[in-house]
């Protein structure tokens, strides 16, 4: 009876342990639901760059940081948090989508939730005529 009892115990002690083993990963998830191809640039709390991904339309791309604490000790730096977040949101041609502030791990960062102006300028198409056909307007 004392051995059941033993097991059980360290049954509900291990498994909340396990668990909890996975919350020192901050990912969040990244859907792009608009129409155009964009880019998401993830920055940390202080403004660190953390990455950037380009995601198609209707994709969506995990992103996860590791979140245990380094050895590397650096002077005068302050002990700051990743977290919260902040995901810009840029168009292919390089304009502003938008911007998510204050994004907690965990959570889904979909670019239509975020505030800004939605919309991408299309690219400028490139002459089609080739060099020589330029120099010889300018005569």
């Amino acid at each position: 009876m004392f051995s059941k009892m033993m097991r059980c115990l360290f049954a509900c002690w291990t498994f909340p342990a396990i668990l909890l083993a996975g919350v020192d990963s901050g990912s969040i998830l990244l859907y792009n639901d608009s129409t155009f191809i964009l880019t998401a640039i993830v920055q940390a709390a202080d403004g660190t760059y953390l990455g950037q991904y380009t995601i198609q339309p209707g994709q969506q791309k995990n992103v996860t940081q590791n979140l245990f604490p380094t050895p590397i000790l650096r002077p005068g730096t302050p002990q700051v948090s990743l977290t919260p977040y902040t995901v810009i949101w840029q168009c292919a041609s390089g304009g502003h989508y938008c911007s998510c502030i204050g994004v907690s791990p965990g959570s889904l960062v979909r670019a239509s939730d975020c505030p800004g102006a939605h919309f991408c300028k299309p690219k400028k198409k490139e002459s089609q005529e080739t060099p020589s056909s330029t120099l010889e307007k300018k005569k």
